[in-house]
């Protein structure tokens, strides 16, 4: 698993996450996805256009990182999942506490709103 950082400023980090998010997947990236993000305390974009799998593990720090952002009044917006990865996403009715975007310049401006 890899996480590549787009953009980061005052208004929000854009990352990018490559590989498969499983156990080990998420071993190897969650301390630094939750410093991007939820700790960050900013709106996040999160790239997932190159995940692969989306096991148990990945919906948690996803949801983990949405949560804590959701109390500071910020947003996780995820970006053009695969269609595998989206019907994760969907069956785990995640769409109620993160935005799932497909186009970037939509997930720009949710973050920065």
């Amino acid at each position: 698993m890899e996480l590549q950082v787009i953009h980061k400023d005052e208004t929000y980090t854009h990352i990018a996450l490559l590989g498969k998010l499983d156990v080990g997947g998420v071993g190897e990236i969650e301390n630094k996805f939750l410093g991007f993000t939820a700790a960050g305390k900013k709106n996040a974009i999160v790239d997932i256009s190159g995940v692969t799998f989306l096991g148990s593990m990945g919906l948690r720090i996803i949801l983990d990182a949405a949560k804590t952002l959701n109390r500071e009044k910020k947003k996780l917006i995820l970006l053009t999942p695969q269609p595998l990865v989206h019907e994760v996403l969907e069956a785990s009715g995640i769409g109620e506490i993160v935005s799932i975007q497909h186009d970037l310049a939509a997930a720009v401006a949710l973050a920065q709103a």
